[in-house]
């Protein structure tokens, strides 16, 4: 049985053929939706994030226009630095879907523009539409190659988009949510509409990469819609709960929460090289620090495993850390906050979605592995040497 779901992918590196793919396969018309929404989705993510970063600029509000387009371009770059180690990866082990050498000076402009999971999103999606078009020629070889093309895509494109839900949607929430409790009446709405978009990209990122979980694991069916859905509330609900209480600290103490952050990431970063170091990037060790660093950023809101293993431990450990940490920022925030910002309307709000999201996220946790959890051993979120990205659990 494959440990991870690049086994069944034709990714260039090895076939576990123990498991087959399905006799039966179909790319529906809500599928091929879902993949265009993705791409339509991230650009208007980035556009409203954009557009909030000129209006720092238009205002003369350089420190803010700064840390929006920080939160813009160094995700961006984190995606396009793993998105040419899988094409390195890919091009090491001769992979069938190695699409970086056909057009290549249109995928390398579209790599300069930070638009790494686009691509691959991209890619995706014109083997979806082939593979639909070879079921229509009755051409099943064709179309097992095409779908098989079109989940490697798909995995390789969530992994991306995990990384840029975590390393760019979610700062952007944390940093113009801050912002926006300050108060400034004439760029109000264009911080709310950047903060909606973030939620509903992380959101959407979420149920993106259940639907890359699900594609690869057709011919299993104890991976239910049910347990699908429960994992992407769970999760959720939980980085909402620590984006908010993240952006509480930053409106009180901007500085030492800057500083909180930071050390947060060290020592994560520290502890994946001692205890869970990843094999993605081991070939280079400046690479693989950089891999881990990136990771500690992930890791201020959620928890995804480096390395295959048991999650029982490592997630008792973390979410009862960031349980204990959300409760300390709740309190700082009822005990600190100035006297205008406890007759706000947002006071009460902020405190209740510090802690009350959290809780309800480990509960949907507790239902999935309760009801829903894979008797077969997948490990949520875990990273392998191929690719980054295997099976929730």
């Amino acid at each position: 049985m494959p440990k991870t779901v690049r086994d069944l992918l034709p990714n260039g590196h090895s076939y576990d053929e123990t498991d087959e793919m399905p006799k039966k396969i179909k790319i529906t018309e809500l599928d091929l939706v879902m993949s265009t929404l993705t791409i339509v989705g991230h650009f208007i993510d980035l556009g409203l994030d954009i557009n909030v970063a000129v209006r720092y600029y238009l205002a003369k509000m350089m420190t803010e226009f700064a840390w929006t387009l920080a939160f813009i371009l160094l995700p961006a770059f984190v995606n396009t630095a793993v998105s040419i180690r899988m094409y390195s990866l890919d091009k090491q082990q001769d992979s069938l879907s190695n699409e970086f050498t056909k057009r290549k000076w249109l995928r390398i402009f579209i790599l300069v523009l930070q638009m790494a999971p686009i691509l691959r999103s991209i890619d995706a999606l014109i083997y979806a539409f082939k593979s639909r078009q070879a079921e229509r020629n009755k051409d099943p070889a064709t179309q097992h190659t095409y779908y098989r093309l079109m989940l490697k895509e798909d995995s390789d494109a969530a992994l991306l988009r995990i990384f840029e839900c975590f390393l760019e949607a979610a700062p952007q929430q944390v940093l113009q949510t801050s912002l926006l409790l300050r108060g400034n009446d004439e760029l109000v709405v264009h911080q709310m509409l950047s903060i909606c978009s973030s939620i509903g990209g992380m959101g959407w990122c979420l149920a993106a990469y259940q639907r890359a979980i699900r594609f690869a694991q057709q011919d299993k069916a104890n991976m239910t819609w049910c347990g699908s859905v429960l994992q992407t509330i769970w999760h959720f609900l939980v980085s909402l709960s620590r984006i908010m209480a993240i952006s509480a600290m930053a409106y009180l103490y901007p500085h030492w929460i800057i500083l909180a952050c930071c050390l947060h990431i060290f020592i994560t970063a520290t502890l994946l090289q001692i205890f869970d170091r990843s094999p993605f990037c081991s070939h280079n060790r400046v690479g693989d620090i950089a891999f881990s660093f990136a990771l500690g950023g992930v890791y201020l809101f959620t928890y995804i495993l480096p390395i295959e293993g048991r999650t029982r431990y490592r997630y008792s450990i973390y979410y009862s850390i960031c349980f204990v940490q959300n409760i300390a920022c709740s309190i700082a925030w009822y005990l600190f906050a100035d006297e205008p910002t406890k007759l706000s309307v947002y006071f009460i709000p902020v405190l209740v979605l510090c802690l009350v999201p959290y809780a309800l996220g480990l509960g949907f946790m507790l239902v999935y592995y309760g009801f829903f959890h894979p008797k077969v051993k997948i490990n949520d979120f875990v990273f392998t040497v191929n690719n980054p990205l295997t099976a929730v659990s």
